[in-house]
């Protein structure tokens, strides 16, 4: 009778990881050689790994990146201990989101700069008082962060320069559902910091909500994002992740993400958005005023069902057209007129020109 041998039982999970990380590796290597100059290294936050490459190779480092570096470590090494001091001062649950927590998960975790502890807490308005009363300071003014933000006032521990944000709930883009801390709370682990008591969601959630966030300030706009979905997964199930997309309403906008990101950082094909409003990314560069404000209204019809899409489209072409809170319409109509005559520039420059500087 024969007898049927086992199968291979495959890499362990701790195998796997070391293996995504190692091409990960690969790919940031690759990426910091692609990039154009300096100032799309900073853009795709490459720069930290840029340093430490150069440096390897023992090329010249601008002093610039030497001092970023510096100033990196620092805060890295701080921010344990401004989690512990959130940690004591406030009792209830607490979870750590984004740059602190992501960075665990690189396979260099320096290359991963931050400036923000991101908490999630079971009741905001008490952690805000407890760290305040402990010691905290606000550093912005706190009309701006009403209850429709998804974070309040930010704090910083005096001389120490890291901003400690307190979470209502996690960020998304204005068109899509947005999501409950409770739910994040569902499927929290330990932090991958080490911090006693504090939290950080499963590496498979996490990954969700990074591109959620991503996408509320700039869609698709730098590899730092994909970079960071990317390592989340390297720990992670990516169905898993996309079995959360699906169930917080965000499936199409993970789908979108997941397929520029394969195409980019690996050999995926390249979908609709990579040749349409996602081709600075792998030219590693920044984005022209053009492909911005396409940007705006390919962001939402990318993310969203058919029947969302004329709303959210509509939100976009409103708040294009519009002032912005600190502008008034003069202003406003001197940005759009400069927008067409450079359409072809990076958004930077234009920005520096909106802003009074002819560079």
């Amino acid at each position: 009778m024969a007898v049927e041998l086992p199968g291979d039982p495959g890499p362990t999970h701790e195998e796997s990881t070391a293996v995504e990380h190692l091409r990960l590796a690969g790919v940031v290597e690759r990426l910091v050689e692609t990039a154009p100059n300096l100032g799309a290294l900073r853009k795709h936050r490459l720069h930290l790994a840029a340093a430490r490459l150069w440096q390897f190779d023992g090329r010249e480092v601008p002093a610039e990146l030497v001092a970023d570096t510096r100033a990196a470590a620092v805060r890295a090494m701080l921010a344990r201990v401004v989690l512990g001091k959130a940690r004591s001062a406030y009792g209830g649950a607490m979870l750590l989101m984004k740059g602190a927590e992501v960075a665990a998960h690189y396979p260099v975790p320096s290359d991963r700069s931050f400036r923000d502890l991101d908490l999630l807490v079971d009741d905001p308005a008490e952690a805000q008082r407890a760290l305040t009363s402990a010691g905290f300071v606000q550093v912005a003014d706190p009309t701006l962060f009403g209850g429709y933000h998804h974070h309040l006032t930010p704090l910083m521990w005096p001389g120490v320069p890291l901003v400690v944000e307190v979470h209502r709930r996690p960020s998304r883009p204005e068109w899509l559902d947005p999501l409950s801390g409770e739910n994040v709370f569902r499927v929290a682990v330990p932090s991958a910091t080490g911090v006693p008591g504090v939290l950080a969601p499963e590496p498979a959630a996490h990954a969700v909500l990074v591109v959620a966030h991503a996408w509320k300030h700039d869609p698709l706009g730098n590899l730092g994002h994909l970079l960071d979905a990317a390592a989340l997964l390297a720990s992670a199930d990516r169905a898993r992740a996309g079995a959360f997309a699906r169930a917080w309403g965000w499936e199409r906008m993970w789908n979108t993400t997941v397929t520029v990101m394969d195409a980019v950082l690996g050999d995926g094909r390249r979908g609709l958005a990579s040749k349409v409003w996602a081709r600075h990314l792998a030219d590693v560069r920044e984005r022209v005023v053009l492909e911005n404000h396409v940007t705006r209204l390919a962001a939402p019809v990318w993310s969203l069902p058919t029947s969302g899409v004329p709303h959210a489209v509509a939100f976009a072409l409103r708040h294009t057209a519009t002032p912005d809170p600190d502008e008034d319409w003069t202003t406003q109509l001197r940005r759009s007129c400069l927008a067409v005559v450079h359409a072809f520039r990076p958004v930077s420059q234009h920005e520096q020109s909106v802003l009074g500087d002819p560079r």
